[in-house]
């Protein structure tokens, strides 16, 4: 049996195929997170391959159909995979918009009655997008989180989802659209298809390869309580201060900052908020509490770091070793870290830097 298919359902073909194929992979990969990722490009690819499946008939002799009772809500897995990425597990209540969204995935397609269908899908866009605003919630939340916890954030933001959304919501704004325009055209309709079919297949790929380089961010809960012999805990842990700007914060903020340059703790590369509270003997939170009087983490952290760099560039070491390195040497983990916080911090770059200091 030949099959003819034109340039769009070409795309859809290697939409849903690269969907499955990935999906796949991110279900046999061992994070619980990736499940979620897994499940949500195979929904991806089921949407698509339903689509694909109602325009084959269109240069061909027979037709295939795809029971929506297989139809599954992307974004809610989408969801799911922010959340055991940054919480390491899934809220109770974040499994009743699943349950929302597969009835919606589910009904909308088995109504036959136009004003329904249109009731029903209204309701099916703004499910979508209340998930879309409440996964940017959270992005933003966990944003913020990161810089008091990491020294380094690459791959820890989580920011290219943030471009699945802005297409998500470019697609809602394109599907509205089209369902408008097809009230008084025909034909137009067709052109957004087209432009939905390319973004489609644009953005699976583009979820495939950031998805492969997303790391587990939080392997255990933030703030989680260590345990600290009493005696010591007694003479490193601050009192809780009744002001923010309490004097008694600020003198224990520049006394924690003074151990962090005494035993270079800011050399270790894989420096975060916990292994600094085991080092100083204090309590997460508590050392949060006090850091974020004056500045945050990742900013204290990594101005020591080119602090210890512009010494180490005027050291018998900057003949043995590359930018780079001496950056590694301080404590960077990442060029990229590295180039931008200097360049923040000292208004020129490391190589403006080293051509300034052999120019004096």
């Amino acid at each position: 049996m030949q099959i003819t298919l034109d340039f769009f359902q070409i795309f859809d073909l290697l939409s849903f195929t690269t969907a499955f194929v990935l999906g796949l992979l991110f279900l046999l990969k061992s994070s619980k997170a990736n499940i979620s990722l897994g499940l949500f490009l195979l929904s991806l690819g089921i949407e698509v391959f339903q689509v694909f499946c109602a325009n084959i008939a269109e240069y061909n002799s027979f037709s295939l159909e795809v029971s929506s009772v297989f139809s599954l809500p992307s974004l809610v897995f989408l969801l799911f995979y922010v959340q055991q990425n940054i919480y390491g597990s899934i809220p109770k209540k974040s499994w009743g918009l699943l349950i929302i969204g597969i009835v919606l995935t589910v009904l909308i397609p088995s109504i036959t009655d136009e004003s329904d269908v249109l009731f029903l899908r209204t309701i099916d866009y703004i499910f979508n997008i209340f998930i879309i605003l409440y996964i940017f919630k959270m992005l933003f939340k966990h944003q913020k989180n990161v810089i008091n916890y990491y020294s380094e954030l690459e791959l820890k933001t989580l920011s290219w989802i943030k471009a699945i959304l802005y297409i998500y919501i470019g697609f809602y704004l394109l599907w509205i659209t089209e369902d408008v325009v097809s009230l008084f055209n025909q034909e137009l309709p067709q052109v957004f298809a087209e432009i939905s079919t390319i973004a489609t297949c644009g953005l699976i790929y583009w979820i495939g390869y950031k998805g492969m380089a997303q790391p587990e961010i939080f392997n255990q809960t933030l703030y989680k309580e260590i345990s600290i012999p009493e005696e010591i805990a007694e003479i490193n842990s601050p009192p809780k201060a009744v002001s923010k700007h309490d004097e008694k914060d600020t003198s224990d903020f520049f006394k924690i900052k003074e151990k962090i340059i005494t035993e270079k703790l800011y050399t270790n590369p894989n420096l975060n908020l916990r292994t600094l509270a085991i080092d100083l003997a204090i309590k997460e939170k508590e050392l949060s509490r006090i850091i974020n009087v004056q500045t945050n983490f990742y900013q204290l952290i990594n101005s020591l770091r080119v602090t210890e760099f512009k010494s180490l560039i005027q050291s018998p070491k900057a003949a043995q070793l590359s930018l780079l390195g001496l950056a590694y040497e301080s404590g960077f983990s990442s060029k990229s870290t590295f180039y931008s916080t200097f360049k923040k911090l000292e208004g020129m770059t490391p190589k403006q830097y080293e051509t300034k200091l052999k120019s004096e």
